[in-house]
């Protein structure tokens, strides 16, 4: 964590913004979701429960360009991540994949919370189900996550990215993916009507996307 000065005009005729900086890295195992998890992970812990957005056109020279996004809160840019660009890693003799997030730390500390409200221990059982597709390699997993959440109605509870897949298996463009979604009810067992009528809105509303089921 320091500082970056960033000038309001050149040249100089001011003093610079100075603004605290939060930067997050690694290399090995790992790619850019994980990056993402670790990122709203952070997020979730600053008390920011709002759904995190992200915009590919992040802009970033120094990153890779078709895996880097601006981290987007509640409408305002908080900080940008990605996969090093190939050349920088060369230019520094990185043998490997490395992955970066920048948070602006004064855009956060003014929506962190600490406030921490407590759910009863859930009385009804969930229910999983797991959907796996081809996805276009131009379609944004935010894209997706809408869409589960926009047609998962309310007894949706969460959804998880638990594999994603390119290679010889899928078709040229394309990419699979897969989620976990889990659905539940406060106030009684979900019966099976319940959770079909979720799934078949969140497929219609993918297929809308040109998505792909995986059989």
């Amino acid at each position: 964590m320091a500082k970056i000065y960033l000038p309001k005009s050149l040249p100089l005729t001011e003093y610079a913004d100075e603004r605290v900086q939060f930067t997050l890295g690694f290399y090995g195992e790992g790619d850019f979701f994980t990056m993402k998890g670790v990122v709203e992970e952070f997020l979730e812990r600053a008390g920011m429960h709002d759904i995190v957005d992200y915009d590919p056109n992040a802009g970033k020279d120094f990153l890779h360009p078709g895996r880097q996004a601006n981290i987007i809160y509640q409408g305002k840019v908080i900080g940008y991540m990605g996969e090093v660009h190939p050349e920088v890693c060369e230019n520094y003799d990185m043998k490997t994949r490395a992955y970066i997030a920048v948070l602006d730390m004064p855009v956060i500390t003014e929506m962190a919370t600490f406030d921490r409200h407590f759910k009863g221990i859930a009385k009804h059982p969930a229910v999983n189900r797991d959907i796996s597709m081809v996805v276009k390699k131009d379609i944004l997993v935010g894209q997706i996550e809408k869409v589960i959440r926009e047609k998962g109605g309310h007894h949706l509870e969460s959804y998880h990215l638990f594999d994603i897949y390119e290679g010889s298996q899928i078709k040229p463009g394309y990419k699979s993916v897969a989620y976990s979604i889990t659905f539940r009810a406060n106030d009684r067992t979900l019966e099976e009507k319940d959770i079909t009528a979720a799934m078949d809105k969140i497929i219609a509303g993918l297929e809308a996307l040109g998505i792909e089921l995986r059989k």
